[in-house]
């Protein structure tokens, strides 16, 4: 009951995922990331532990083939599991196990892999990779996103609705550039997902400065205001003393 993607973006070295189901909470459970290195995805009757061994030796530098058949002899029950790796060159492999009863699927295409289980039919992942190689030039989050909706278009899962989505892109020193999850909707998972990714849309760079270089972005005024003036209501300015520092700070309004 999960269809997802993971990419790759030959310019940044960035590996992306994106994923979506009709259970809660999806987006800590399936989808590794490694910087440069690949991504990995474990779904269906999810074991989260398979996408740890998964990333780890796609990290240490393993093929996507050699990554998913070390995984597929890890674990005695593979046969519930989908998984899938995409490595450091873009190359894709899957294992789909036997214990699976639906409609289930993998597209592979330039730099990207589809993966579905319990679809409505088995077009979903293709109309999914088609979809992210349409527009190579736009940027990997975006490429994701409308991949997962494309899938949602083609069918999507046989019974819904959607109520869990995510999408993350890696980033350079060990920090993602994007990690956006809807964890409990209604019915409209990959919807609010979209709403998430547009509102947060130039936010990564200003975040990253903020985890990098703290110093060079001011303080907003009316917090630092409001700050001073509840520390003096409260009789709090002997151990905050903010107020008779404030040239210490920058503010922007």
């Amino acid at each position: 009951m999960t269809f997802s993607m993971v990419g790759r973006c030959a310019r940044t070295g960035a590996f992306g995922g994106v994923i979506t189901t009709s259970d809660l909470a999806v987006g800590g459970r399936c989808l590794r990331l490694a910087h440069g290195k690949g991504a990995m995805l474990s779904q269906h009757r999810t074991d989260s532990r398979l996408g740890d061994l998964g990333i780890s030796l796609l990290k240490a530098g393993e093929s996507a083939d050699a990554t998913v058949s070390k995984v597929s002899v890890s674990s005695e029950n593979i046969e519930w599991r989908q998984i899938g790796a995409l490595d450091a060159k873009g190359q894709a492999a899957v294992y789909h196990g036997r214990r699976m009863y639906s409609i289930y699927t993998h597209s592979i295409d330039k730099d990207c892999l589809a993966l579905g289980n319990i679809l409505a039919n088995d077009k979903v992942t293709d109309a999914m990779a088609e979809a992210f190689v349409r527009n190579p030039e736009l940027p990997l989050g975006e490429r994701l996103m409308r991949g997962l909706e494309a899938g949602r278009d083609a069918g999507g899962e046989v019974l819904g609705p959607l109520r869990s989505a995510a999408l993350r892109v890696s980033g350079e020193l060990g920090m993602d550039t994007l990690d956006l999850r809807v964890d409990m909707s209604e019915k409209t998972a990959v919807e609010d997902l979209r709403a998430l990714f547009d509102a947060y849309a130039g936010r990564a760079d200003d975040l990253r400065r903020v985890a990098l270089e703290p110093d060079t972005i001011p303080v907003m005024r009316s917090l630092f205001e409001a700050s001073i003036e509840q520390i003096a209501e409260l009789g709090l300015e002997a151990r905050f003393p903010t107020a008779r520092h404030r040239d210490s700070w920058a503010l922007r309004d």
